[in-house]
This record gives structure tokens, C-alpha cells and sequence, in this order.
């Protein structure tokens, strides 16, 4: 009885279940943010290995380690993986689902396999990127400005548009979550006021993630409609503005910025008070 009873305390998130299938239709936060950890992880190093291509190749003044055309690719790469598969998702998916529910004394977040789901959008999104990049690459820099992007390039600029297309749904949906679990399943006394930093912080990012993140969805279907059936929606020769696309663009990208910033301020909220013996 007695080791009965140890057995069942020392139960926790990773020793549960055993088993990949156990892992890849888990629906708890805490093996959720494990998933993303991995995977976000990966792509970190996709985007490190692209970067460190870049280095080496102006390490010298003869610049002969890639092609022009290969180091354009290897550019895009790095700014693409780096801002929408890493900078992005990394610490709301990550530390965010871990911490968040029990910050709040809840069991899990609102919508656990919406959490899934989530992680599986990323993961496709993820995919068709590599795909992207082992079956030619984009050469179009991570901003996809047209006309370049819509006209000139004969590279693969409608499957990176369509992958990063994808991966802002998983943003979207993780931000929801959020939003509705800080709203509606906080402990009983854990108020507004009394909400920790790394919480407020999430919480923001996640609204800017709701409003921001269909914008930028938005603009790259755009994107990839004016480039499969050109219709001349940025092109000034038929009508259409290049502008246009900047100024869609940017009404996300300006706010990502803080998508990326406002967690890692959350972590330091966390961090330096702990270790300072100070209260924020």
C-alpha cells in the first residue's frame, strides 16, 4: 500500500504515459510545450546553419564560397526560419503553455487539444518549408516585396508563402487559447491585479498576436495569388500599388516586434526578483 501510494505522488507529466503515441496525442500543456521546444528547437539550428553559410561567405574579400544566387537563398532562409519558425513562437509556445496554467492555478489551458492542433499546424507549416528549401529555395529576402517577389523571381515563393501562411494560424490559435485561459479559468482570488507579470505579458502578446497575425496572413495570400494568377494587385503598371504590400506588411511586422520582445521582458520579470530577493 505504502509503495502503492509513493508510486502514484512521484506520477508526473513525462512519466504518466509512456510511448511516441502517448506523446504525439498528448493534450497536456506540459508535453505540448515540450513538442514545441523540440521542433523550435530544430528550426533554430535550420536558421543558425543558414546564418553561419552567410559569415563564412563574407569572411573573405573573394566571397567564393556560394553563388550570388545561393547566398540570396541562404539569406532569405535565415530571416524567414529565424523570425516566423523561432523568434516568434518560441517562448509563448514554449514557456507560455508550460507556465501559464499553473501560474493561474489551473489544470490546463481552455482548449487543450485546440494546443495539439496547434503544434500540428506548426509542424506542417515547418515541413513545407524544408520542402521549400531542399527542392530549390527563395531568394525574395524574408520580406517578400514585390514586385520582385510577385514577378521576377523564379524561385519557390509561392510554397515559403504558403508555409508561413500556415504557421500563423498556429500563433493565432496559441494566442487565442491563452486569451480565453486567463479569462476564464484563473483560480478562485487570482485576480486581475494580483495576475504575475509573465502572465500580463502573454497576455498582451497574445492580442497582438489575434490582431496582428491575419494581416500578415492576409498579405502573403496576396502574395501568392498576384504571383500565381497575376492579377497586378501590387503591380503600378496595371493599376496596382507596391506600397500597399509594405504598408500591410509592416502593420504586423512593427507589432511582431513586441511579440518577441514583451515574453522575454516576462522571463526577466521572473528571473531578477528571484534572485534578487525583491518583489516587482
Amino acid at each position: 500500500m505504502a509503495t502503492l501510494a509513493v508510486s502514484e505522488e512521484r506520477k508526473n507529466y513525462l512519466n504518466a504515459e509512456y510511448g511516441i503515441r502517448s506523446w504525439l496525442f498528448t493534450t497536456d500543456h506540459k508535453r505540448i510545450a515540450l513538442l514545441y521546444l523540440i521542433s523550435i528547437t530544430f528550426f533554430f539550428f535550420v536558421g543558425g546553419f543558414a546564418a553561419l553559410l552567410i559569415r563564412l561567405e563574407l569572411l573573405t574579400p573573394a566571397g567564393d564560397l556560394l553563388t550570388a544566387d545561393a547566398y540570396n537563398k541562404a539569406f532569405t532562409m535565415h530571416g524567414q526560419v529565424m523570425v516566423f519558425f523561432f523568434l516568434i513562437p518560441s517562448i509563448p509556445a514554449v514557456l507560455g503553455n508550460f507556465l501559464i496554467p499553473m501560474m493561474i492555478g489551473a489544470k490546463d489551458l481552455a482548449f487543450p487539444r485546440i494546443n495539439l492542433i496547434s503544434w500540428y499546424i506548426y509542424i506542417i507549416a515547418g515541413i513545407l518549408y524544408i520542402h521549400c528549401l531542399v527542392t530549390g529555395g527563395v531568394d525574395t529576402g524574408w520580406t517578400f516585396y514585390p514586385t520582385f517577389s510577385t514577378e521576377f523571381s523564379n524561385t519557390k515563393v509561392i510554397e515559403a508563402g504558403l508555409a508561413i501562411f500556415i504557421s500563423g494560424f498556429s500563433s493565432i490559435l496559441t494566442g487565442l487559447n491563452f486569451v480565453v485561459t486567463v479569462h476564464r479559468m484563473r483560480a478562485p482570488g487570482m485576480t486581475w491585479s494580483r495576475l504575475p507579470l509573465f502572465v500580463w505579458s502573454h497576455y498582451a502578446t497574445s492580442i497582438i498576436m489575434l490582431l496582428g497575425t491575419p494581416v500578415i496572413a492576409i498579405t502573403l495570400v496576396l502574395v501568392v495569388l498576384e504571383r500565381a494568377l497575376n492579377l497586378g494587385i501590387f503591380d503600378p503598371t496595371r493599376g496596382g500599388d507596391p506600397v500597399l504590400f509594405q504598408h500591410l506588411f509592416w502593420f504586423y511586422s512593427h507589432p511582431a516586434v513586441y511579440i518577441m520582445i514583451l515574453p522575454s521582458m516576462a522571463v526577466i520579470s521572473e528571473i531578477v526578483p528571484c534572485f534578487s530577493r525583491k518583489r516587482v
